[in-house]
């Protein structure tokens, strides 16, 4: 591009402009206009293609020479902003344009776009000089040099230059009235970001505590003056740097005062605290870009819900606040010991005048976990104190998040309730986001980018950055990852989306995306991609349920027969997971309210009932509910169904110790899986033949089989399968006395079962294995494997189980010494036994048989009455779910 004659080009159009010479002829204008719309345009090409200046002064010149070439310009500079967004540099020329074009109205405009392309895109305010800019253009204060000479030197223009060794203006923080709680590891991370990086950032949630951390950190620096500048009442970020300016004591002498705080600063060490950045992001960044530039001694400690973006920036999220676990039992005293109940109690006994009762202990615990722990709504809440008790606070918050609103007059709007800190950061926010942060509220268990996807709409990802940026949304340590809202703004935004009229719609949208993901995991529950599916369901539990229970009532408002469709959908899960209980009541309940839903439908609904009865050791249902599934199946020709519906009959006979009757049941099944050639259903069908039989009694066949079944499971890459047929094996080992091969197979099963977290197997594999020691004479090694396997089976509500394992451990009463333990756990099992019909395995007959000939010989005419005892006690009285080794763990 050519550059001769510019300089003076420039210089006229200045002269014409300010009015420094007569304004010249029309003429004269149109052949300047003339000369330069040309380069002009290329001016606006090369500063686009590479960033140079010319673009600048060619904005400069179309100023100079009139309105007609700043309309030239703004033509070719909303092209060039549309290409490059994110160019701050093209939207200031742009805005300069728009004002020499068409005045202030338009340069307005532009801001206002410029905001909402760059909230979109980061989440952030505009980047570069466009705020202030904007604000120099509102006051009528745009000079004339403002890019071509856009920093002009400080000394010339100051009239009296500050000293830099003047007296400075002592720390000026805040005086904190309140011991800060649990937060010492963060406070010492803190220094020791300060002393690594020269700008740290503290951002989190509003009410999380990043001002109370930050003077806090700011109190235990030493050697360098500290300043403290609470941004929250300045308006524009223009102001800034004079809010900045007031706290270090620079006086006004009419320079630009970024200059002279440049000036002011120099290269003294220092420490410049900035409270509550999040609304004037843009001039926070600038002021704080420039002063590190310049002042190699200063270090900056920032607090705000969203980071500044500025070059090496080092950014620690504040959290909430531990909490106790949420039990029953506690003790006023210990709960001193942790930091958000110490919060509560503190702050209640100052409102109060009195300390906690402590019949309000457990209650504590359930509001500061209601509250997740953060520390505003803490102290909102235990403002109540003196006129609700804690559990009428749990009631109101739930109904009304309004309910954490300061008395205080002179607290911060942004303190005086926590809908206010919400409100704030919202309103740094485009629509997108705002509407995802309402829809999101549905999920209870916290959401994935797909979930919000579903919520949100392709625009999903950029608002969910966007309010994880604002610290709304705050990220799960999890793999993927997971994010989630705390529960007091969780709330806040469910009183959003109801407001709105929206919050049908959202449940709806949520609904159809887990009957998609049920759908699709129920075919991958088995084989290689087992663990990963079942740990996406696992994830999204709460969502699930949500769903379900939102499908259960909506009507017509909900898809034809959805909560049908994903109990459904959901029956393998609910098995892998050991919720019997819970998916069978799903099951039965959307069978009954759903009669006339399709037949398809139904044998599937009615099979995974029937299963999960059978499970949950419910015999009756689970014949009824295989019956119906089975008349269903054949109505659409399900085959496979048909199958699965006859080896649900066999589980039932086998428990019930019908053999031959499994056996037959089994068999039927085989074949129509052959038929169908559907090679797991058969490798399950040969490995629960091979149960029956071992529990019958017919140890050689039952080898056999489950040797073929572990083979079919190997070669279809199901490790929790063939698990499975490692159990039934160890248990044949065990009966045929090979102690060790029977030790070495459970172990390995106990191991696979605990790493998928599958409780059933765990059960299994523990109340086995306390069988092997108790066979080898190690009763206290018995014990430990038997209660954990106990603890499993009662979880899940195994009580053909639970009653082997009472009948084990009562051997290993007696062993020890107490034959009326041992007698009183026998009549338990009995009681059990007689509820369930189901009697002792054959298997199992002559062990149980021992022990009771034994009982009967050592307590004599005691042994009826105390055997009487146990069945009156029941389990639940004469054993602990919390003895013994935690699931998983292999003793010994």
């Amino acid at each position: 591009m050519r550059h001769s004659g510019s300089d003076q080009q420039v210089e006229a159009g200045r002269q014409v402009s300010a009015g420094g010479a007569a304004r010249p002829p029309l003429s004269r204008v149109d052949a300047f206009e003339q000369r330069w719309q040309g380069e002009l345009r290329a001016a606006v090409a090369a500063w686009t293609a590479a960033g140079g200046p010319r673009a600048d002064r060619s904005v400069v010149a179309a100023g100079a020479a009139g309105t007609r070439l700043a309309g030239v310009a703004r033509g070719q500079l909303e092209a060039a902003v549309l290409r490059h967004p994110l160019r701050a540099r093209l939207w200031e020329l742009l805005l300069v344009a728009a004002y020499l074009a068409e005045g202030r109205r338009a340069a307005a405009e532009v801001e206002r776009r410029a905001r909402g392309v760059f909230a979109e895109h980061l989440g952030i305010e505009p980047a570069g000089r466009i705020c202030l800019l904007a604000e120099a253009v509102r006051l009528g204060r745009l000079t004339e040099n403002w890019l071509v000479d856009p920093a002009p030197a400080a000394v010339p223009d100051v009239v009296a230059p500050p000293p830099v060794t003047r007296p400075r203006p002592a720390a000026r923080l805040p005086v904190p009235l309140t011991v800060l709680l649990g937060r010492d590891d963060l406070l010492d991370a803190v220094g020791q970001r300060l002393r690594e990086h020269r700008l740290v950032t503290l951002t989190g949630t509003g009410g999380a505590g990043k001002t109370r951390l930050a003077v806090a950190a700011a109190v235990r620096v030493t050697g360098r003056p500290v300043w403290f500048v609470d941004l929250t009442t300045v308006e524009s970020p223009v102001r800034v740097p004079q809010a900045v300016a007031a706290a270090l004591g620079v006086p006004d002498v009419g320079a630009d005062v970024v200059e002279s705080l440049l000036a002011d600063l120099g290269t003294a060490e220092a420490l410049l605290v900035l409270d509550n950045c999040e609304h004037l992001v843009a001039g926070c960044a600038e002021l704080v870009g420039r002063l590190l530039a310049h002042c190699p001694g200063l270090r900056v400690l920032a607090t705000s819900r969203v980071g500044l973006r500025v070059r090496g920036e080092s950014r620690i999220r504040v959290p909430a606040l531990g909490l106790p676990p949420e039990s029953t039992g506690h003790r006023i005293e210990a709960l001193a010991a942790h930091p958000a109940t110490r919060l509560f109690l503190e702050r209640a006994r100052q409102v109060c005048g009195r300390d906690m009762p402590e019949a309000s202990a457990d209650a504590v615990v359930r509001l500061c976990a209601e509250l997740d722990g953060l520390p505003l709504a803490i102290e909102l809440a235990a403002a109540r104190t003196p006129l609700l008790s804690v559990d009428e606070i749990i009631d109101r918050l739930r109904a009304d998040v309004r309910l954490l609103r300061s008395p205080d007059p002179t607290a911060p709007d942004r303190h005086r309730s926590l809908v206010a800190a919400v409100e704030s950061s919202l309103a740094q926010l485009d629509a997108d986001p705002c509407r995802l942060f309402d829809r999101l509220s549905i999920c209870v268990g916290g959401f994935d980018v797909d979930v919000a996807r579903a919520l949100g709409g392709p625009a999903a990802p950029a608002a969910l950055a966007a309010l994880v940026e604002a610290s709304l949304v705050e990220p799960v340590p999890a793999e993927p990852v997971r994010y989630r809202m705390l529960g007091p703004i969780r709330r806040h935004a469910a009183a959003r989306l109801a407001a709105s009229g929206a919050e049908p719609a959202a449940r709806h949208t949520l609904a159809m995306y887990c009957l998609e993901l049920a759908r699709c995991a129920d075919t991958r529950l088995r084989g290689a991609d087992q663990e990963r599916t079942l740990a996406r369901l696992r994830a999204e539990a709460a969502n699930l349920r949500s769903a379900l229970t939102w499908l259960a009532e909506a009507g017509a408002a909900g898809p034809a027969y959805g909560d049908l469709r994903l109990a459904a959908a959901l029956g393998t899960y609910w098995r892998l997971e050991g919720h019997y209980r819970e998916g069978h009541g799903w099951l039965a309940t959307a069978l009954a309210r759903h009669p006339g839903a399709p037949a398809a439908l139904r044998a599937r609904a009615g099979t995974g009932a029937a299963m999960l009865a059978m499970l949950r050791c419910d015999y009756p249902a689970a014949i009824r509910h295989a019956e119906l599934a089975r008349a269903a199946c054949r109505t659409v020709g399900d085959r496979p169904g048909e199958a699965r519906v006859e080896q649900i009959l066999g589980s039932v006979a086998r428990e019930q110790a019908r053999y031959a009757e499994s056996a037959a049941h089994l068999a039927a099944a085989g074949a129509i899986f052959a038929e169908c050639g559907d090679e797991w259903g058969e490798a399950q069908i040969i490995e629960l033949r091979g149960f029956t039989a071992w529990l019958g009694g017919d140890l050689d066949r039952a080898d056999s089989r489950l040797r073929a079944s572990l083979r079919r499971y190997e070669a279809l890459g199901d490790p929790l399968a063939a698990a499975s047929a490692l159990l039934n094996l160890g248990a044949v080992a065990l009966y045929q006395g090979d102690v060790d091969r029977a030790s070495a197979l459970l172990d390995v099963a106990l191991h696979r079962n605990s790493a998928m977290g599958f409780p059933e197997g765990v059960g299994w594999a523990h109340n086995l294995r306390g069988l092997v020691e108790l066979r080898a004479g190690r009763t206290g090694r018995a014990a430990v494997h038997l209660r954990a396997g106990l603890a499993a089976h009662r979880q899940v509500g195994d009580r053909w189980r639970t009653a082997s394992v009472l009948e084990a451990l009562a051997e290993v009463a007696r062993l020890e010494g107490d034959p009326d333990r041992a007698a009183m756990l026998l009549g338990a099992a009995e009681r059990i036994r007689d509820e369930i019909g189901a009697p002792v395995p054959a298997c199992e007959r002559a062990d149980v048989e021992a022990t009771r000939q034994a009982l009967r010989a050592a307590l004599g005419d005691r042994y009826p009455d105390t055997c009487r005892w146990g069945r009156e006690l029941g389990a639940d009285a004469l054993v602990s779910t919390g003895e013994g080794a935690p699931a998983g763990h292999a003793a010994g």
